[in-house]
């Protein structure tokens, strides 16, 4: 808003703010219920830089405004324009905010634009903070998490969005700060052409575990096992490496995929990420592992199925599930996990009713309460505790959570297709790999595969997998049918849509 368009608020609308007691009052109530909407919406965005300043990892590429759009006359209708001024300048650093951190900018020159739109955020925080009357303390808790920052942090890859841990889960564990906690990252990002080719001991490894060495250190990191090389002691070094090893046959033993990734880089990750980073991810090129708090979240590497679930977003097809939001990404979220899952059932020989179906299963910390992160069979079941908040995933789209927050819900939304290939599994019984897992992998490697795809895309092409595979009216066409109907998503073939389409033309 203009400072014209300003003025013009004020000096129509401020004049009546003071006409009579009764006016009065109700003109104070609604400027502090404005005020408070647009505080809650300011500091529950601002987690989002908050974490970046402190990690070098930007993880919500879209930041609501709902509030503001909503209320900020209300403040512009008040006598002096300061406040709306200020507001809105903490509007503006949080829409520059993405672009700051996409990497165009030198490390020193980013770190000079978050500081000054940190600056301006915190202000505006304290700004409508103290007309919605929040108590200093609570202000100054929120405006701290601003404040800190690590210069040396570079930006993080555009795919370290596609981290395990969800950011609203993210913003329980910064209530106290990042730093009190511990839970602090370093920012090592490999070239954007993938781990470098090594010189010395093998001429071309196809797996290799780097070392950050709990740093910040962004180059040069030794290797500290490769393709061949017998256990070295160290448990997240050894404990990568065989998951690795794992996830690779798995692929080529069941599926038949003999490049994984991809042809000309070798499979590689990089562990012990940061001072005790609570997260993992895959960044276009490697996978990063950190070790966990100790009191929320163990060491990252121990769980086959999330070290699994992350070298999957390697495949070539999982290219089509950028950009990671909205249903795309929830997608993205499951298919990874699906794949997760299914490459521990695979390496402990399980049926789908021995299979536990969780993602992160032994990750939380002793003391917490919940058996991992998500769950395929059960979701909104896997964790209720005291920190980490209640697991707020969904199983059904009666109970799609639309939400600007974790890049559109994809976290909490990925819990209806993750559950739709449970219900798959569990109606063709058995082993889950084999049947229902090959409709999915035939979804994923078809020609039907496009950018962007929603959950009824995704619907249509496991349909179309299952009948081309199986047979039209086969067991298995009829198991994709119910399992997508149990979870409110119609799968039809194109055809029949097409068919749908032609008769609701005639009428």
């Amino acid at each position: 808003m203009d400072s014209a368009l300003l003025a013009a608020l004020v000096g129509t609308l401020g004049g009546g703010a003071v006409t009579g007691g009764a006016g009065l009052w109700r003109t104070r109530t609604s400027v502090r219920t404005a005020a408070r909407l647009i505080y809650a919406e300011l500091t529950r965005d601002s987690v989002a830089v908050a974490y970046f300043r402190q990690t070098g990892h930007w993880v919500a590429p879209n930041l609501s405004r709902a509030a503001w759009d909503a209320h900020s006359t209300v403040l512009a209708r008040r006598r002096s324009g300061a406040s709306f001024e200020t507001v809105h300048r903490g509007y503006e650093a949080l829409e520059l905010a993405p672009f700051i951190a996409e990497g165009a900018l030198s490390a020193a020159e980013r770190e000079e634009w978050l500081a000054r739109e940190a600056s301006r955020l915190v202000e505006a925080i304290q700004e409508v903070g103290a007309i919605a009357q929040v108590p200093s303390r609570q202000i100054k808790d929120w405006t701290r998490r601003l404040e800190r920052s690590r210069p040396s942090a570079p930006a993080s890859h555009p795919l370290a969005q596609t981290g395990l841990i969800s950011l609203p889960v993210l913003e329980r564990l910064t209530q106290d700060g990042l730093q009190e906690r511990g839970l602090i990252g370093a920012g090592v990002i490999l070239t954007e052409d993938g781990p470098q080719p090594l010189s010395g001991a093998v001429s071309a490894p196809d797996l290799v575990i780097f070392d950050a060495g709990h740093s910040e250190k962004t180059s040069e990191l030794p290797v500290v096992r490769y393709t061949g090389m017998p256990p070295v002691g160290d448990p997240m070094v050894d404990e990568t490496y065989e998951a690795l090893m794992t996830t690779r046959r798995f692929f080529q033993e069941v599926y038949g995929r003999a490049r994984f990734p991809y042809h000309g880089r070798p499979l590689a990750a990089v562990v012990h990420y940061g001072d005790k980073f609570p997260n993992s991810w895959w960044d276009g090129a490697s996978l990063f592992l950190g070790d966990g708090d100790g009191g929320v979240f163990q060491r990252f590497s121990q769980c086959l199925e999330v070290v699994g679930a992350e070298a999957t977003r390697g495949i070539e097809e999982m290219l089509h599930f950028i950009p990671y939001q909205g249903q795309t990404g929830a997608l993205s979220a499951s298919i990874s996990e699906v794949f997760g899952s299914l490459i521990k059932q695979w390496s402990l020989g399980q049926s789908t009713d021995e299979a536990d179906w969780i993602m992160g299963a032994g990750l939380l910390a002793p003391g917490r309460q919940g058996a991992g992160l998500r769950s395929l069979k059960a979701p909104g079941t896997a964790y209720d505790d005291n920190v980490l908040g209640k697991d707020p995933q969904t199983a059904h789209m009666d109970d799609y959570v639309v939400t600007d927050r974790d890049n559109g819900g994809i976290h909490t939304n990925s819990g209806i297709p993750s559950h739709a290939f449970y219900l798959l599994a569990a109606r063709l019984g058995g082993q889950a790999w084999e049947r229902a897992g090959q409709i999915w992998w035939d979804a994923l490697t078809s020609d039907g595969m496009r950018d962007g795809l929603q959950f009824v895309d995704w619907a249509r092409l496991t349909l179309t997998a299952a009948r081309t595979r199986y047979g039209d009216d086969s067991q298995e066409e009829h198991a994709v049918r119910e399992a997508w109907s149990g979870v409110g998503v119609a799968a039809t073939t194109s055809a029949e849509v097409a068919d749908d389409e032609a008769a609701a033309g005639s009428h």
